[in-house]
């Protein structure tokens, strides 16, 4: 690994970050001989509440490592099995093939601008849809290709896997969530909340420049229905707690080791955020194509909501991990760069 590192440095790697145009920014590191955490900027913009580790960000795409886990603890359990058929689900489609993307699904929303179109004239807009007729939605679009055949990242995935958990337990994937992973963890600050607003969280911003809610100031979407996000990105959570979730993870906790080694069965990947592509999980060596990790490849996810970016990574033992969460989307190549050296830094260390 790389040179013996400080929390001051990795603290000023924090400042420089936030300096780079966000509105706050914390982090959480642990790696053999330090553990740290840190929080700069702002909560709130309005009310000028600075931010600190305590608060809860929605974690995007993050959530799909939660997810996977949840459906790899129903297979050990013998409830389901890989390479099943998801149908009627996902009819055609196996259960391996929607956890790794490989599903030929396409995706919920095509067009994001449209799809943010009411919010647009009313940011209190509420959906009247739910994840069944959000994936019927799916279901009539033409399939990208043959299952099994091509690489591309929806989360439609993850709706269909979401819905196959509630069919498979009869339980809501919120109660499967706390009762399999949130609770034995002591995850307390951790999530899937039935409302937009949930206790304790940062505000999160859109940039002025945005494609989605275009404005001449930053925008706050803290409070913005978003239905589509469910079981591919609707936990919220703290730098602690995710770092904690890695731990257990990817350390053997959660998972029997056949299983964590099939999460870990990786299939190439055909964008900037992963080198390839486990079931649920990423392999990454460099942060969104801008940084590259001096000290090999990270294993986690990078996700994103409206008003929040996420990045989740650890070693594949889990002995290191590092997670930043910012209270803003759509950032910068400079934002880019110095996220970039404080998640090598810290993970390198």
């Amino acid at each position: 690994m790389g040179a013996a590192v400080s929390a001051g440095t990795l603290g000023r790697h924090l400042e420089t970050v936030v300096r780079s145009g966000l509105p706050g920014a914390v982090a959480a590191a642990a790696v053999p001989g330090l553990s740290w955490e840190g929080a700069a900027g702002l909560a709130d913009v309005q009310s000028g509440a600075p931010l600190t580790p305590d608060h809860r960000f929605r974690v995007g795409s993050v959530m799909k490592l939660f997810t996977a886990t949840v459906v790899l603890k129903l297979v050990e359990e013998g409830a389901l099995a890989l390479d099943q058929d998801a149908g009627p689900i996902a009819p055609g489609i196996t259960i391996r093939q929607l956890l790794n993307h490989t599903s030929g699904l396409p995706d919920i929303i095509e067009d994001l601008a449209a799809f943010f179109e009411p919010y647009r004239q009313d940011p209190a807009h509420r959906w009247e849809i739910g994840p069944c007729e959000l994936l019927a939605l799916v279901h009539q679009k033409p399939r990208l290709f043959p299952p099994g055949e091509g690489w591309e990242y929806h989360g439609s995935n993850y709706l269909a896997l979401g819905l196959l958990v509630e069919e498979t337990t009869g339980a809501t994937l919120r109660e499967e969530l706390k009762r399999r992973i949130f609770d034995p963890l002591e995850l307390a600050a951790t999530d899937l909340p039935p409302e937009p607003l949930a206790p304790g969280l940062a505000r999160g911003y859109l940039l002025p420049d945005n494609e989605l809610i275009p404005a001449t100031d930053i925008v706050d979407a803290t409070e913005l229905d978003l239905p589509f996000n469910w079981a591919g990105g609707g936990v919220v959570s703290t730098g602690r707690d995710l770092a904690r979730f890695l731990q257990a993870l990817l350390g053997g906790e959660l998972l029997a080791p056949h299983l964590r080694a099939e999460m870990l069965r990786t299939v190439p990947s055909d964008w900037e955020e992963t080198d390839a592509y486990g079931l649920g999980i990423g392999k990454v060596s460099s942060l969104m194509g801008k940084v590259a990790s001096p000290c090999g490849s990270a294993w986690g996810h990078i996700g994103f909501s409206p008003g929040y970016t996420a990045i989740a990574l650890g070693s594949e033992s889990g002995d290191r991990r590092v997670v930043v969460l910012a209270n803003v989307v759509g950032l910068s190549d400079e934002s880019w760069e110095a996220l970039g050296r404080l998640v090598w830094a810290s993970y390198c260390a």
